[in-house]
């Protein structure tokens, strides 16, 4: 299916245009400020460009602050002693990552990655530590925040250790044809922006288990997997696979 993997590259990241109110308030813990605070504070932050499949940051790297993707794509993984990679989430605009390690100090837990061309905006730890300090409601929206990814991160163990390749798979696909799909004379046209190996970084398998899986999906009619989409031809038999 010519789904090859690119290996991450690094590099020095260009500046990028300055940080603004409204992009502190995509942040979501931080929408409650008002004018004044949010200006104050997007004038500690910086935001650089990268290319596609750049690494941001690197697992185990010391921790200076978090990141939030301003405009792209990226993904959070791990890489085992064997090679292998587990993705554990896709990071959207607006979305957060790295925050773990500005409470207790340790080393970057997991690397990121860019899936193309994206804006990338740094907040300090300094910076962000001390408005925690003086807006309690800022506080208890980072509370929030890392409940709903410690409940996601338990559905995750959870899919990779009780379900199939198989199960999982037409989970994720399920879940882009709900969140991205365009309906379509064929069925549900959803971009397909990531590699196979990646999708099987998503899933907790290896590219060939995956590649055999699609194979036996489309030719039971389920999917059509082509070079830029993937068309949910039975979206019914797609979800009595999960």
């Amino acid at each position: 299916m010519g789904w090859a993997a690119t290996p991450p590259l690094r590099h020095t990241p260009h500046v990028s245009r300055p940080v603004s109110i409204e992009d502190v308030r995509r942040i979501s813990y931080f929408d409650g400020l008002t004018d004044d605070e949010a200006r104050r504070f997007a004038a500690d932050l910086s935001a650089r460009d990268y290319g596609p499949r750049e690494t941001i940051v690197g697992e185990g790297e010391p921790s200076r602050g978090f990141h939030s993707l301003r405009s792209g794509k990226a993904r959070i993984f791990r890489t085992g002693a064997d090679g292998r990679e587990q993705t554990f989430r896709l990071v959207e605009p607006g979305d957060t990552f790295g925050e773990v390690p500005v409470f207790d100090g340790q080393p970057t837990p997991a690397s990121v990655e860019t899936l193309d061309h994206s804006e990338v905006i740094f907040v300090p730890a300094p910076a962000f530590l001390l408005l925690l300090q003086r807006q309690p409601a800022v506080s208890t929206a980072v509370l929030r925040h890392f409940a709903r990814r410690l409940r996601s991160f338990t559905e995750l163990v959870e899919q990779i250790s009780l379900q199939t390749v198989q199960s999982r798979l037409a989970r994720y696909l399920s879940q882009l044809a709900r969140e991205e799909g365009i309906p379509g004379p064929e069925g549900t046209v959803v971009p397909r922006e990531i590699t196979q190996q990646d999708l099987a970084s998503l899933v907790g398998s290896v590219r060939e288990v995956v590649s055999r899986t699609l194979r036996v999906m489309e030719e039971d009619g389920i999917v059509e997997v082509r070079r830029r989409e993937i068309v949910i031809r039975d979206l019914p038999a797609l979800q009595r696979l999960l």
